[in-house]
């Protein structure tokens, strides 16, 4: 019969026999055999990633909106230390509890509730994993270019309406052929990668920084004679709200990023071995890539003046290759290289497995985490990154300005967790699909979260859709010097929003764990089989009773 084929179709293609639509092995709090990253590895990982094309030309753009070096410098060192302290919040409960940021934030939307918190990382991370994949298919066209110049003057066999070249078409092809198989890795196995990655991007990125400042003899015209350089004018009156917007967009660029520090924390052979890397390695290494790229660019003004502004590494290589001569190209060979393996490596962990992780809390009887990062890498090429970055748009400003979206959701998190819970979690009620978890509330979902988050929303939306409109939006200019502190009004206004309906409605349960260890958080010794308490053993055997 039709139905009993559908039926068994939909078991064949389960994760595992043991998977509901709440819970899966990847998940669940990981066993001890899994948590494997040490405090090198998450040094080896945020240098991979922290010194990338994104931290590097990202900067570089405060340049572009009118700033001088210094004041671009200011910009960066400020967003800096507020990415840093949202991460370590935001990391802690990952490393305390082993549960990815799907599942923390079941305990403050509900368990089903959680899925639109889920929904828009997923967004963003088909969303970035487009953007980085676009970026790392440049990265590749300059390696290739530097092997076979002839590379860049290839026949173009497109045309106009496809937005993109043939060479780099290519080169977006190959670049994706080094992600497939990489997804295939679990992220308890990404130390040596990252390893080798941070290594290569770290001497890539100060050997430009340290020609550029040799060659130039200064550190630019963007800093010595900054009103006859600028593409954009800025006046006195009006520095400091694009000071404000610079650090407001700078956050909101990794305001995902802070969100789903769990993702990778949950790891930690040992709590809190990630504070090291994110207190001491992602500052500095978001910092001096900052400051290498703003003042390479800086550089790359005085020495290229007929060039566009070049505050992208791709392009930059690529001017050096052709103003240099034939003895640039092994530099511009390995520099690319570099970074190439560091766009890989962002590309990777940072949108496919942190997107798969997501998916995988949202259907977890049919995704794990690499069919949740295969359907990113699918959706990301689906949404043609190469049209959207290559037209006139405001994608990368619609990317960094759904902090409008995400700083309300990154207070109503921490203050849940810090605040109100005191970093205390009744980890089997995680999993309770029904009115016996302390988490289900009302139909699985939690009344108060949609109201703090939108609190927080509300004020930020003018700003937002003016900054995104294709057409000029006629909004007052009130409403977008709210929209420069997007993230941060979001953030506070849904942080109290949120404290004070939890004072007012407590909800049950409050900083209680459970009586027993029974995922083995505590003990050292490796358990095969982990055991649900009593009102959880319909978990266990994949029967779900909803009430």
């Amino acid at each position: 019969m039709p139905s009993a084929s559908i039926t068994h179709a939909f078991i064949y293609v389960q994760v595992s026999t043991t998977a509901t639509p709440y819970q899966n092995d990847d998940i669940l709090p990981l066993p001890m055999p899994r948590r494997t990253w040490t405090k090198r590895t998450f040094i080896y990982f945020w240098l991979s990633i922290s010194i990338s094309l994104g931290a590097w030309s990202g900067a570089s753009t405060s340049l572009a909106a009118g700033l001088t070096v210094g004041q671009a410098i200011a910009v960066c060192a400020i967003s800096n230390v507020v990415i840093v302290l949202g991460m370590v919040a935001s990391g802690q409960a990952g490393s305390t509890w082993h549960i990815p940021f799907a599942v923390i934030n079941r305990t403050c939307w509900g368990i089903r509730g959680s899925w639109f918190v889920v929904t828009n990382r997923v967004i963003l991370s088909c969303c970035w994993f487009g953007v980085d994949a676009w970026y790392g298919g440049q990265m590749v066209k300059v390696v290739i270019g530097a092997i076979w110049p002839s590379f860049y003057g290839m026949e173009n066999t497109f045309s106009e309406k496809a937005a993109m070249k043939t060479n780099s078409f290519i080169s977006f092809v190959v670049f994706l052929g080094f992600v497939v198989p990489l997804i295939l890795v679990r992220p308890e196995r990404y130390r040596l990668p990252c390893l080798i990655a941070s290594m290569l991007v770290t001497i890539a990125a100060f050997a430009v920084f340290i020609w550029a400042l040799v060659k130039q003899g200064n550190v630019g015209p963007l800093w010595n004679k900054p009103d006859d350089s600028f593409d954009v004018e800025v006046s006195k009156s009006d520095i400091s709200w694009t000071m404000m917007w610079m650090t407001t967009r700078g956050v909101g660029t990794w305001a995902s990023g802070i969100l789903y520090q769990s993702d990778f924390t949950r790891y930690a052979k040992r709590p809190n071995d990630q504070i090291w890397g994110q207190i001491f390695v992602v500052p500095l290494s978001f910092f001096f890539a900052n400051i290498l790229g703003i003042i390479t660019t800086s550089c790359a003004r005085g020495l290229y003046p007929d060039e566009p502004l070049l505050w992208k590494v791709s392009d930059l290589l690529h001017a050096i290759q052709v103003h240099e001569g034939r003895g640039a190209r092994p530099a511009v060979f390995f520099a690319g290289l570099a970074f190439f393996l560091s766009l890989l490596s962002s590309t990777v962990a940072a949108s496919a497995i942190v997107g798969g992780i997501d998916l995988s809390a949202m259907l977890p009887r049919y995704i794990d985490i690499r069919r949740g990062a295969y359907i990113i890498l699918i959706v990301g090429i689906a949404i043609q990154p190469w049209k959207i970055l290559n037209t006139p748009n405001n994608f990368i400003d619609a990317l960094s300005g759904y902090a409008v979206f995400l700083g309300p959701l990154t207070g109503i998190m921490l203050t849940e967790y810090h605040v109100l819970r005191r970093q205390r979690i009744k980890l089997s009620h995680l999993f309770i699909p029904n009115s016996m978890s302390d988490y289900w509330f009302w139909r699985g979902i939690n009344w108060r979260a949609p109201i703090a988050w939108l609190l927080g929303v509300f004020p930020n939306l003018p700003g937002f859709a003016a900054s995104i409109s294709a057409k000029p939006l006629k909004v007052n200019m009130t409403w977008m010097h709210v929209f420069y502190m997007s993230w941060f009004l979001g953030f506070l206004i849904s942080g109290m929003a949120w404290i004070i309906l939890n004072l007012l409605w407590p909800p049950p349960g409050q900083q209680e764990v459970d009586e027993e260890d029974i995922f083995d958080i505590y003990s050292d010794k490796d358990e095969e089989k982990r055991e649900f308490p009593e009102d959880a053993q319909a978990i266990d055997k994949g029967e779900i009773v909803i009430s």
